[in-house]
């Protein structure tokens, strides 16, 4: 009895090691390169596949800037830097003009492939610039007095 209760430790063991890479992969493949290649092969049958890592909390808004130019243009620069010792997925980027009372007045998305110059990969401890050049046409951008900016995964 004893044995088949161990036998079933050592399943349930290696169920739970299974999960925990399936889980994990896209950071197993970071941070050990060699098993890139197992972990997709693994990966196949379940449907899922390895990918650059996503850790947002490694992502950091380093410096930004909005100005306008003429009119309704306006410059949007934005530098990213990744405190993590791997490199990660390049974020979508969520920009929100306010006004005095810091409500927002217009909200945009960009996703990463629609913004210019970006990589698909933010190097570990790397920086990124990005430079967004805006038309907004809305008239109540005229009461702006400020901006948020924001990076996330979708």
């Amino acid at each position: 009895m004893r044995g088949v209760l161990w036998g079933l430790c050592g399943m349930l063991a290696l169920g739970l090691l299974g999960q925990v890479m399936v889980h994990e992969r896209d950071s197993l493949a970071a941070r050990l390169p060699a098993a890139g290649g197992w972990l997709a092969a693994a990966c196949r049958p379940l449907g899922c596949s390895v990918g650059a890592v996503h850790q947002i909390e490694s992502v950091v808004i380093d410096s930004s800037n909005l100005a306008r130019r003429l009119d309704n243009f306006y410059a949007f620069d934005l530098v990213l830097k990744n405190t993590a010792t791997v490199p990660v997925a390049f974020p979508a980027l969520e920009l929100s003009l306010t006004d005095s009372r810091e409500n927002v007045i217009v909200r945009r998305v960009f996703l990463p492939d629609e913004l210019p110059g970006a990589p698909v990969l933010l190097p570990a401890q790397g920086h990124q610039s990005v430079s967004l050049r805006l038309s907004i046409a809305d008239q109540s951008v005229s009461s702006m007095s400020g901006y948020r900016a924001l990076v996330f995964y979708p």
